[in-house]
């Protein structure tokens, strides 16, 4: 599994895994961007479409009342809708950086 900088976690979690309707959406969503499996209380997936289809959940014997969720970062990241939002984000950050090399020009010129 590949190993992520604080900056593509970050990304990640506020633009596939974030999930205000679940208190423990960021514990559960570190999990499975680091080991790709977490156990979770509950029946079914905290996601439902979107990120959640990128996410299988199994019964498990490990805790009572739960069950494993496997996500493949690998996969998800040759996704068309990962590819679509990252592509989006990238063009956001440019621009972003075009406005500071102007400001870092303008400051550097008085």
């Amino acid at each position: 599994m590949k190993k992520l900088t604080e900056y593509q976690k970050s990304f990640l979690l506020n633009y596939f895994f974030k999930n205000e309707n679940f208190a423990g959406w960021k514990n559960i969503a570190d999990r499975l961007l680091e080991s790709g499996k977490c156990i979770v209380p509950g029946k079914e997936c905290i996601w439902i479409g979107g990120i959640g289809n990128f996410i299988e959940v199994t019964n498990t014997k490990e805790a009572i009342g739960c069950v494993l969720y496997t996500f493949d970062l690998d996969y998800f990241l040759t996704s068309n809708w990962y590819k679509e939002i990252h592509n989006e984000y990238k063009i956001q950050l440019s621009v972003k950086k075009k406005e500071i090399d102007f400001e870092y020009g303008e400051i550097s010129n008085m």
